[in-house]
């Protein structure tokens, strides 16, 4: 026999009920709203990723063109032949003689500063800047079009569990219907064919069920994958909170991305016509070189020998202006395009805002009947159960009744949540996201 000592039962039973607290607090889930999904969403992408891969890229890109103001050094190394050298004419009668090798040699050491580059590496940097900007708001209007996605997965999902809610509460009722037959059936007031369509109906529901629960998956799988959350069914999802007031008359989308996107665009075209101006800028700059060869200098020197030389570098473009003024009239051009872009874009806004606003009041309207109408429908099938148990109609004729309070109740629950969902879409258009 095993015996247990009193002790040891004091001491483990406190220690299995504190672990037993434990597991039932970390497997509870905590609520999720629709905020955290997008966010987490973002985070999850790759589009953000890229965001920050464009700021080391425009880095780099600055780092390379601070490049030019370095000091430059360079070593050059020459060795040639040529088949003739200078020769005086003999007529001259001079008293010496030149005598050039005709191989000769050269290795030298060459430095270049930049004093003066005519601004071209600050307005590069600019241009740099720019392109930055413009890829990071691009990418940024694409995680905009992500937490859409995100908005419509999780109020389908909301949908599907509210029309799981009403076909439990159906199936739970008409069990209980079914139940009162029975009852009529074995005392012979009704016939087993009731029954038996009520049954056929239960088990519609029931393939209603299934349908909604794969529906349902799907959506949160989509979820998980978007959001690297780990999202199921049993996981509650708050209710977002709509205003009761009416949407604002003004339709213009003044907080859009876009509208940040087309701005930032117009900036780097600037930014690149006053590089292209900084191009035609004159340029100066110091060089020197030193080396040793044969010959230096001196073309007349046939030994080998130091040579240096330094000086000031002047340069002025004169054939880059026409190039310049084609390449401003290119980027004008491209600038009345972005010009054009944001008045359509401003314009099917404005028309999409108004649409959403419509929508709201429309639903404001409607969902105040929505619990009349459920109440109704509700006595309308409990005094159709009645009948059918005095044998007034038929079960046919029940269901009808049955399948309209269920119409009515699923009609309740999406008008619900069709304004919700209307009140995000409106807020989305205008470029908010809270």
């Amino acid at each position: 026999m095993n015996f247990v000592c009193p002790s040891m039962t004091k001491t483990i039973l406190p220690g299995l009920f504190f672990s037993l607290c434990i597991l039932t607090a970390t497997a509870q889930e905590y609520p999720l709203t629709l905020d955290e999904c997008r966010r987490a969403a973002v985070e999850h992408s790759p589009l953000t990723v890229r965001q920050r891969l464009a700021a080391d890229k425009r880095e780099a890109k600055d780092r390379a063109t601070s490049a030019a103001l370095i000091p430059q050094f360079e070593i050059n190394a020459q060795a040639s032949y040529q088949n003739q050298t200078v020769e005086l004419p003999g007529e001259l009668n001079l008293p010496f003689s030149i005598d050039l090798p005709l191989d000769q040699y050269r290795a030298t050491v060459d430095f270049s500063q930049v004093i003066y580059g005519g601004n071209s590496v600050r307005n590069t940097k600019r241009v740099n800047a720019a392109t930055e900007e413009v890829e990071t708001l691009s990418l940024e209007v694409q995680l905009d079009r992500l937490r859409d996605q995100i908005n419509e997965i999780y109020l389908n999902i909301l949908l599907t569990n509210r029309q799981l809610d009403v076909n439990q509460l159906m199936r739970q009722t008409l069990a209980a219907d079914m139940k009162a037959v029975s009852a009529q059936v074995k005392h012979g007031t009704t016939t087993g064919g009731t029954q038996a369509a009520l049954a056929a109906r239960m088990l519609e529901l029931e393939q209603e069920k299934t349908s909604l629960q794969g529906t349902r998956e799907k959506l949160l799988q989509t979820l998980r994958t978007l959001t690297g959350l780990s999202v199921t069914e049993s996981t509650p999802l708050v209710l977002p909170e709509v205003p009761s007031e009416a949407p604002t008359t003004d339709n213009r989308p003044f907080q859009r991305t876009e509208l940040k996107l087309y701005d930032s665009q117009r900036e780097q075209l600037d930014m690149q016509n006053r590089l292209l101006n900084s191009r035609a800028n004159p340029q100066l700059s110091l060089f020197a070189s030193g080396g040793y060869g044969r010959p230096g200098y001196n073309p007349l020197e046939s030994n080998f020998s130091l040579m240096a030389i330094g000086g000031v570098r002047f340069r002025l473009p004169l054939t880059a202006w026409d190039a310049t003024q084609k390449e401003k009239q290119a980027n004008r051009l491209l600038s009345r395009d972005i010009d054009q872009q944001q008045r359509d874009f401003e314009r099917n806004t404005s028309i999409e805002i108004a649409q959403y606003a419509t929508d709201i009041q429309n639903l404001q309207e409607i969902i105040t009947l929505d619990p009349q109408i459920v109440v109704a429908r509700t006595i309308i099938r409990e005094q159709a159960l009645a009948q059918l148990k005095g044998g007034v109609i038929t079960e046919s004729e029940y269901l009808t009744e049955f399948n309209n309070e269920a119409t009515a109740r699923i009609q309740a629950e999406t008008n619900a949540l069709l304004l919700i969902q209307a009140w995000i879409r409106y807020n989305a258009a205008r470029g908010i996201y809270e």
